[in-house]
């Protein structure tokens, strides 16, 4: 193995730790924020309903806010995936070269409809993540 390659895989390893390692201070700090300033004082206060609903609500909140994330990512791989298509980049081609309004009509509606493609499984995670994170807003505010 040369110098130049042991190199970069140390330097992988490296950030590959500093990942791992700001994750898991995020996780904590919101875990710490969870208990510090939300169930620690329902505990005190004896509102062991609110406990509850909150120790199923904020894991539900913390899922669909990541479900919610996941979807934004899969939404904006298949928008920019839909450019490499080879027949949206013929309607493109038709829409620019405008050779009558038949024509860039019928082509527009056929990107819409690679778009669509393309976006109907990012707005579906979209749309789960919104509603589990609505659940669980639901039963923290109840």
């Amino acid at each position: 193995m040369s110098r130049k390659r042991k190199r970069r895989l140390d330097e992988d390893r490296i950030w590959k730790f500093i990942g791992i390692a700001a994750l898991v201070v995020l996780i904590g700090s919101v875990l710490w924020s969870m208990w510090a300033e939300t169930l620690y004082p329902l505990i005190e206060a004896g509102d062991s309903r609110a406990v509850v609903l909150h120790l199923i609500g904020l894991p539900l909140i913390l899922v669909g806010v990541g479900i919610f994330v996941y979807g934004g990512f899969v939404f904006v791989i298949g928008t920019f995936g839909t450019f490499s298509d080879e027949k949206m980049i013929q309607s493109m081609v038709i829409i620019r070269s405008k050779p009558s309004p038949k024509e860039v009509a019928a082509a527009r509606w056929q990107t819409l409809r690679f778009f669509w493609q393309a976006w109907k499984p990012g707005l579906a995670w979209l749309a789960l993540g919104f509603l589990i994170l609505a659940v669980g807003g639901l039963l923290i505010n109840s």
